[in-house]
């Protein structure tokens, strides 16, 4: 199946994720900055779902349907970028999610579909359409279908508010 994954994971290994049937290819063949990176960011970050890390925040459930011209936004990405950051002395991911072929998404601060932190968040879409059976070499090269305004947080005009407690939100209808 053709979802899009994490972008971190792409900028690490410089592959799709891997599907059953698929060759893996070892950390070791990665180029010499991805495999460095890769292997400083898997010390640092062994063992932290949100249960593993001391300095953790609490993330509570979010889910959503985005709608671009009344159609899913399939394998597309939402990003989660807080109005006010942090001033503690807590790391802070970014909350993100996929958006599947009907226009759903969970929100992943830590682990897969575990939520986000409350607060306010300014909201960022990327999408470049179905991945389905698109090779990594022609995925770079696929123009964003979005308006450019809903690519960039401070220009979207969407904001969400996650609250302590499982958040469905309205659904988000992009134009």
């Amino acid at each position: 199946m053709g979802s899009r994954r994490d972008q971190f994971f792409h900028f690490v290994t410089g592959r799709k994720q891997f599907s059953p049937g698929q060759n893996h290819q070892p950390v070791s063949s990665l180029n010499p900055l991805r495999r460095g990176v890769f292997l400083c960011l898997l010390a640092l970050l062994s063992g932290c779902g949100s249960d593993g890390m001391e300095d953790a925040r609490t993330v509570f459930p979010v889910t959503g349907v985005v709608l671009y011209q009344d159609q899913p936004i399939t394998d597309g990405m939402v990003s989660l970028t807080p109005v006010n950051p942090p001033s503690d002395d807590k790391q802070f991911f970014n909350p993100r999610g996929t958006v599947d072929e009907s226009g759903k998404f969970q929100i992943t601060t830590y682990e897969k579909g575990d939520g986000a932190p409350p607060g306010e968040y300014k909201v960022s879409f990327t999408w470049v359409g179905s991945l389905e059976g698109v090779s990594e070499d022609e995925e770079d090269k696929l123009p964003e279908k979005l308006p450019r305004k809903y690519t960039n947080p401070e220009t979207s005009g969407i904001t969400i508010t996650v609250k302590e407690h499982n958040n469905l939100l309205s659904p988000i209808e992009l134009k």
